[in-house]
């Protein structure tokens, strides 16, 4: 019997790990095609959003949060992000809570057609809510930004 219970904790941590996976890419895809609803769901409702940008900039609640990425949707007519090197914390997950951590690209195009590159890391805290996984707390963490670039040429290296 022991041997059902193991392979049934294990296989609830594989759908607990797929789950936050797909919560990550969630709120890239509703922040990136301006869905309002997909990403209300990702947050908790209680959710605080850190944005990390000078200075700091922190949302609480799910309005708040909601209100802020439309006033990025203003700023920016375009962006896409890119999630990668997403690593979960399980240990929490029986009581319905994990951590995580991802880095972040996000590429926006600005009013007047200048794209701009920037990212960082996303320090996360999720807990089940109404049955599934959501984000309780994302801190944007080493935020950075590169672009526009001048139109330069570099050197080439000293021998």
């Amino acid at each position: 019997m022991s041997d059902d219970h193991d392979i049934i904790a294990r296989l609830e941590r594989v759908e607990a790990e797929l789950a936050l996976r797909r919560l990550v890419s969630e709120y890239c895809v509703a922040a990136d095609h301006r869905d309002l609803e997909l990403w209300r769901a990702v947050w908790t409702p209680d959710a605080v959003w850190a944005t990390g940008s000078a200075p700091e900039r922190v949302f609480s609640g799910t309005d708040a949060i909601c209100a802020a990425v439309r006033w990025q949707w203003r700023a920016y007519p375009v962006m896409q992000h890119g999630t990668v090197n997403h690593v979960v914390d399980l240990d929490g997950a029986a009581e319905g809570t994990a951590t995580g951590r991802s880095d972040v690209i996000v590429h926006v195009r600005l009013a007047d057609g200048t794209w701009v590159t920037g990212g960082g890391t996303y320090l996360d805290q999720y807990r089940r809510h109404d049955g599934r996984w959501r984000i309780a707390r994302r801190t944007v963490h080493r935020p950075f930004e590169v672009g526009p670039l001048p139109n330069w040429v570099p050197e080439p290296p000293a021998d």
